[in-house]
C-alpha cells in the first residue's frame, strides 16, 4: 500500500470546520490523502468503498441523519483496524452509548471544541501511529 492510498476522512456537517480540518491536514501531515464530507451517509458509502486503505475517520458528533456515534459504529463494523476520533462541542462524558464505545474501542479518542489545529495534528499523529502499531485496544 503506497502513501497516497492511506486515507484520512472527516466528517462534520460545518462546511468551514471540514475545508479547514482538510486543508490543514492535507498540507501538514505526509503520506495521507483527505477526504472531508459534510454529509454522513455519503461519507460512509466513500468509506465502504475505500475501506481497505482508510486509516482514520474523524467525526463531529451532532450531525443530521447520521450521528458521529452511529457512523463510528458503522466504520468500525466495517473494518476493525481503522482508528477513530470523535469530536464535540460539548460534554459527552455523561452518555451511557459513549462510554461503551470508547470501552469496545469503537471510539479510539476525543477532541473538545473548539479545537486548535495544533492539537488536531497532535491527535491525527497519535492515531496514525497507533494504526502504523496495529493496536486494536485503546490508549
Amino acid at each position: 500500500m503506497s502513501n497516497s492510498d492511506k486515507i484520512v476522512t472527516i466528517v462534520d456537517d460545518d462546511i468551514y470546520t471540514a475545508k479547514l480540518f482538510h486543508e490543514a491536514l492535507s498540507e501538514n501531515i505526509k503520506g495521507i490523502s483527505v477526504y472531508s464530507f459534510t454529509d454522513p451517509v455519503r461519507a460512509f458509502e466513500h468509506f465502504v468503498e475505500n475501506k481497505e486503505n482508510s486509516i482514520l475517520v474523524i467525526s463531529d458528533l451532532r450531525m443530521p441523519g447520521l450521528n458521529g456515534l452511529e457512523l463510528l459504529k458503522k466504520v468500525k463494523t466495517s473494518n476493525p483496524k481503522v482508528r477513530t476520533i470523535l469530536m464535540s462541542a460539548y460534554n459527552f462524558e455523561e452518555e451511557d452509548l459513549y462510554q461503551q464505545y470508547m470501552k469496545e474501542a469503537v471510539i479510539n479518542s476525543t477532541i473538545e471544541k473548539p479545537i486548535t489545529i495544533n492539537r488536531l495534528y497532535q491527535k491525527v499523529r497519535e492515531e496514525l501511529n497507533a494504526y502504523q502499531k496495529g493496536r486494536s485496544v485503546k490508549s
